[in-house]
């Protein structure tokens, strides 16, 4: 179990684990047509540039996360496709 940071906005790990889930499952949801997250809200970038890394805000992120809808699971487990 982890314990809540004391800081507002902590990287991607750090924010699935809080979260009860894996990093990459919280990474597809913020790529997700239906994701519940909002840029400035709960991530934002951690430099100007497209090498920057993600960062979360604890309280929004997991309030969202709370309460957003349920999404079909073929929007988000775009894993299984396969391109031929």
């Amino acid at each position: 179990s982890v314990e809540t940071p004391t800081h507002s906005w902590v990287p991607s790990p750090v924010m699935a684990e809080i979260l009860g889930i894996h990093r990459q499952t919280l990474l597809r949801l913020r790529r997700s047509n239906f994701s519940p997250f909002v840029e400035g809200r709960d991530f934002r970038w951690s430099g100007m540039t497209t090498n920057s890394n993600l960062q979360w805000h604890v309280a929004t992120t997991e309030s969202t996360f709370t309460n957003a809808r349920r999404m079909p699971a073929a929007e988000l487990e775009t894993f299984g496709a396969v391109t031929r």
